[in-house]
């Protein structure tokens, strides 16, 4: 009955073992909008964990040094081989003895301010940290937002091929079925056949290009994206007014600029930290002896002390003038990577802003574009019915409404992307996707960052072309208006 009972015990922990471990992996959502996708790859992805274990590793190291604070206790052991100047064993009991051993007890009164400036500088690297990897998340986030822009990108461009290819298919057929029967020329089932393998070339290279950037995806997401994916909806926050202000707010959150800030001020306290080596250092000792002399007597040397001890270093070789102007040199170094950080955001942000405008209002062209063609591609197909147009008049209109197509839709997924550049050159990609990683604490901005930023909000003026000016000052077509002919 006993052993009954043990096994069922067992067989009952098993079970709910075996539970424990199957039910995340049946209950585990599957991953399937834009914002579940982007949190799991800045939680997951390798590039941007090396960043994260590096923040947790400088708050470590700065708890290294704050050890410099509390006092520090040791037991000494020591042995000592002497020559025995009497030639006999000292009965007064003050002989040194061969074994000791001691507690020592030391704690720091003053160094200079080593330590405090120590601590500074390692918790403005922790915060420097903090921002690399704020900075990786966006950039990676920028990098899986280009790859997912062109998977929708791809995938319609892709059906766009497939239904370019049929319609070739389709007329080549009628063609040579004209051909066969002797009522059209060899030479248009020539350009038909040529027609048709463009077509079928242009579908192989989309959905090429669909393949890659599915394998883009999934080696930053770590897995495939589902078949289908949601629409971006970042685009309809919009941005700012003018490239100024779009300057002011990216100079404000950029991580990379941010972290140029913090590496100035970790600098300047490695400075201080290189000083302390100029004034005194002061120290408590207490010690312990818990040692016996060597014929089993006490030693007068077992006395327990209480010292208050000062170095002063007066003379070092120079090595530490030395290091005080490397560390000068390393904070020049940190202000030119802030003013290179400035220069950089400012290239990223009126870049991609102008690209945005410049690209809607390419995109209001391409629609017109796009509409007379498809247009046009009806009126030949009716023409056709009555014999005013011939196969190849379509074809030739199949073709360009398959590349206006493909115009417009290349032109409307770079908005996308653009808008997704202009995001994180600001810092603000995750927000406005809605994602964040779980377990970051939220960094405070100092009033230092604000003196420390020195870069300038000027944009280059945004490129404008006036029409109306081309036009007049163009030159008239030297084309003969008599031997113009209405085309019906």
């Amino acid at each position: 009955m006993v052993k009954n009972k043990t096994f069922l015990k067992r067989l009952l922990i098993t079970a709910v073992m075996n539970s424990l471990l199957i039910s995340p992996a049946i209950n585990a959502e599957p991953i399937v909008t834009l914002k579940q996708m982007v949190e799991k790859t800045i939680s997951s992805n390798p590039e941007v964990q090396t960043r994260y274990h590096a923040y947790l590793g400088a708050g470590y190291e700065q708890d290294v040094v704050k050890g410099g604070y509390l006092p520090k206790v040791d037991i000494q052991s020591t042995y000592r081989k002497q020559e025995d100047i009497n030639g006999f064993r000292n009965s007064t009991g003050t002989e040194i003895p061969r074994w000791n051993n001691e507690l020592v007890l030391r704690q720091m009164i003053f160094d200079g301010f080593a330590t405090p400036s120590e601590v500074n500088r390692l918790g403005h690297a922790k915060r420097v940290r903090y921002y690399e990897l704020q900075a990786a998340m966006q950039d990676t986030t920028l990098e899986f937002m280009r790859a997912y822009i062109d998977t929708l990108r791809y995938s319609q461009l892709a059906e766009y091929a497939k239904t370019n290819y049929v319609t070739h298919k389709q007329l080549f057929d009628k063609i040579k079925e004209r051909v066969d029967a002797g009522v059209a020329r060899r030479v248009d089932l020539e350009q038909a056949t040529g027609r048709l393998a463009l077509a079928e070339a242009n579908l192989l290279t989309e959905m090429t290009n669909l393949h890659d950037v599915t394998a883009r995806v999934q080696r930053l997401l770590g897995e495939l994206p589902p078949e289908t994916l949601e629409q971006p909806d970042f685009i309809s926050t919009g941005k700012q007014a003018t490239p100024v202000e779009t300057l002011r707010v990216a100079y404000l959150q950029n991580p990379n600029l941010l972290s140029t800030i913090e590496d100035i001020q970790a600098t300047k306290d490695e400075v201080k930290t290189k000083e302390a080596k100029y004034l005194p250092r002061l120290d408590l000792q207490a010690r312990k002896n818990l040692g016996t002399s060597s014929d089993g007597r006490n030693s007068t040397n077992a006395a327990d002390v209480l010292e208050l001890t000062m170095s002063f270093n007066l003379f070092n070789g120079f090595s530490d003038k030395a290091s005080v102007g490397q560390a000068v040199e390393k904070l020049n170094t940190a202000n030119d990577f802030r003013d290179k950080a400035c220069v950089d955001t400012r290239q990223l942000v009126t870049i991609a802003y102008n690209d945005i405008n410049q690209l809607k209002e390419q995109l209001t062209y391409r629609d017109i574009h796009q509409k007379s063609i498809e247009n046009a591609r009806e009126a030949y197909r009716r023409q056709f019915d009555i014999g005013q147009r011939t196969l190849l008049d379509l074809l030739d209109t199949e073709n360009e409404y398959f590349q206006a197509k493909r115009s417009f839709a290349n032109t409307n997924f770079d908005i996308q992307a653009a808008y997704a550049r202009l995001y994180a050159s600001q810092g603000e990609l995750l927000n406005k996707i809605g994602s964040a990683r779980q377990g970051l604490p939220e960094v405070t901005r100092e009033t230092y960052m604000d003196v420390a930023n020195i870069c300038e909000a000027i944009a280059p003026a945004q490129v404008t072309v006036d029409k109306e000016a081309l036009l007049a000052n163009a030159k008239p077509l030297g084309v003969n208006q008599q031997l113009i002919k209405p085309v019906r």
